[in-house]
């Protein structure tokens, strides 16, 4: 370890998707930064991996996440003109479900609340439309035309890369052991330095259960599987004539996304509770459950599609009591801001998080509207 002491304006504690958005921003407003990352930059042990992610304003979670989503819109453009890549295709999304359906009655109270663009179709007119999907005839089906996906580590990988360009410090592989709030000052311990904050953001995803656990708050980690596979219509799923899905049936929730490359069609579930462990204990092999109820999915909603597995991954939810995200100023701590538990579907709002905390480390507020998503609303 270094006899010497770094010395930062702010410092960000785990650099996956909300990390590198906020140590990215943070830089851009000219502030001396640092981000410090156990794993390397896009690593695959945490949250932030698998290729793609869902975008969506269809949002059946919580009708306020809408007005944070319009600034995620925005900011995801604005980026990906500065990335210089392309991070955000908007291919549209379908939603099913039940008419009682967790699913449908929630994205009935977000289109009630906000003028979002949707269409609502028949199952006939769906299948005409997507015929491959074959959906039950009492299904109530949404279409979402400004839905898309992220490119999931590229967009990691070009925050990280932005940050350093406006000036940021990133210290990867290297773990933090301790950190201790002072009045003026956060003293950090790493495995190979130390380093002196003015303040501290908590990006740490599910590593960040020990500072909340200190609160009270206990985070379920689970543990959740992506599945590619091949397929002889392969060419039916493609991202030219296949849209986005996410349907609710009686055995679990299930998303997908078009075939991008020759790992083919993905498919995830995403409201069965994984198996919750430490992070670090979590299984990265596959494991005999993790495979029947994907294949139950395909078999019941893509009869022709006649899966070949090509691919999976394992990545980790962290999920809250109420699963809605944490932002806010640490209650004990002045100088310490948490961005944490966003189970399993914070990764669309990564920059404007990043603007968020960002807000909340210089200025102690902001003015995004964030009042759901403030600690207190879970301490004992």
């Amino acid at each position: 370890m270094s006899g010497s002491i770094e010395k930062y304006d702010i410092a960000v504690l785990g650099v996956g998707g909300m990390g590198s958005a906020t140590l990215y921003t943070l830089a851009k407003r000219g502030l001396n930064v640092c981000g410090i990352e156990q794993f390397g930059v896009a690593h695959d042990r945490g949250s932030s991996h698998g290729e793609t992610r869902l975008i969506r304003k269809a949002y059946f979670e919580h009708p306020d996440y809408i007005p944070l989503l319009n600034r995620a819109y925005d900011l995801w453009h604005e980026f990906e003109k500065k990335a210089g890549e392309k991070l955000f295709v908007e291919n549209g999304l379908i939603v099913a479900g039940k008419p009682d359906s967790e699913v449908i009655k929630g994205l009935d109270l977000c289109y009630e609340k906000h003028n979002l663009p949707h269409e609502k179709l028949t199952v006939n007119e769906a299948r005409k439309r997507f015929p491959q999907f074959h959906l039950p005839e009492d299904f109530i089906i949404y279409f979402d035309p400004i839905a898309g996906f992220l490119y999931v580590e590229k967009s990691v990988e070009k925050f990280a890369e932005l940050g350093q360009k406006n000036g940021a410090t990133l210290y990867t592989n290297e773990k933090v052991l301790t950190w201790q709030a002072n009045k003026n000052h956060i003293s950090i311990t790493t495995d190979r330095r130390k380093i002196v904050a003015g303040k501290l953001i908590i990006t740490s995803g599910a590593w960040a259960n020990r500072e909340m656990l200190s609160l009270g708050i206990d985070f379920d980690i689970w543990r959740k599987v992506l599945f590619w596979y091949d397929s002889p219509e392969i060419a039916n799923y493609k991202l030219d004539g296949f849209p986005n899905f996410y349907v609710e049936l009686d055995f679990g929730s299930f998303y997908g996304f078009p075939a991008v490359n020759e790992m083919g069609l993905k498919i995830g579930e995403h409201e069965i509770p994984g198996i919750s462990s430490l992070p670090d204990e979590v299984r990265r092999t596959l494991q005999p459950s993790d495979e029947p109820v994907i294949l139950q999915f395909i078999e019941k909603v893509f009869p022709r599609f006649q899966p070949v597995r090509t691919n999976f991954t394992v990545c980790m939810y962290t999920i809250t009591p109420d699963f809605n995200f944490i932002l806010d100023v640490h209650p004990e701590y002045e100088n310490v801001i948490i961005g944490a538990g966003f189970s399993g579907h914070g990764f669309k709002f990564a920059p404007v998080i990043g603007e968020i905390l960002a807000d909340l480390a210089i200025d102690g507020s902001t003015s995004h509207p964030i009042e759901f998503l403030r600690v207190n609303r879970l301490l004992k």
